[in-house]
């Protein structure tokens, strides 16, 4: 979530953060140095509506300075056609379809996922044939949306019904460019 946050509002949690671990941090050490019994009945006055101050303004922080901004559209070279969508600035574009065809059926792909190009017919996964609804409905680009879910899964949208079955090495066990083939594969799988 932290990446998704605006500069000032990391600024804005970092400040208020500071300043209460600074507080904490000072009624552990310090205070207690020049007064041994404390907080003593006298100090409790000041020190709890503080102490209560200071929490209540580190939650109003979180909550103020911890919510995403409203991600604004911006035109990253995607273009729709029909039910396909495709980034040409996404990082796993440029792969080879063909070429993924081969991963698809070498990553055992085939045996949990329906795919028609593929000719296979799994269904422990979801039915790779309706990507581009998965992908509109998590609000990503095509190849992004396929390539995180091979390399991070689960992705963002997953249909219901489906366990979280998906290996999670396949960010390690396959090249950039095999992803990249498999992704080109599951968006333009008759090479066009």
């Amino acid at each position: 979530m932290l990446f998704a946050l605006s500069t000032s509002h990391e600024i804005g949690l970092a400040v208020m953060g500071a300043i209460f671990i600074t507080f904490a941090l000072l009624s552990s050490f310090v205070f207690p140095r020049f007064s041994p019994d404390f907080p003593t009945k006298k100090g409790l006055r000041w020190y709890l509506p503080l102490a209560f101050g200071f929490f209540i303004a580190m939650m109003a922080s979180v909550i103020v300075f911890g919510r995403e901004a409203k991600a604004e559209a911006v035109n990253t070279g995607t273009t729709t056609t029909g039910t396909t969508t495709t980034s040409t600035t996404s990082k796993y574009a440029g792969g080879d379809p063909a070429a993924g065809k081969t991963e698809f059926t070498n990553a055992g792909c085939s045996a949990c996922h329906t795919f028609k190009p593929a000719g296979s017919t799994g269904t422990i996964g979801p039915n790779l044939d309706d990507l581009p609804v998965y992908a509109q409905k998590a609000g990503e680009p095509l190849q992004d949306f396929i390539g995180g879910a091979i390399v991070h899964p689960p992705p963002a949208y997953v249909p219901p019904g489906f366990a979280n079955s998906m290996p999670t090495n396949f960010g390690t066990t396959l090249t950039p460019a095999q992803i990249k083939d498999l992704v080109a594969f599951l968006t333009q799988p008759s090479g066009g």
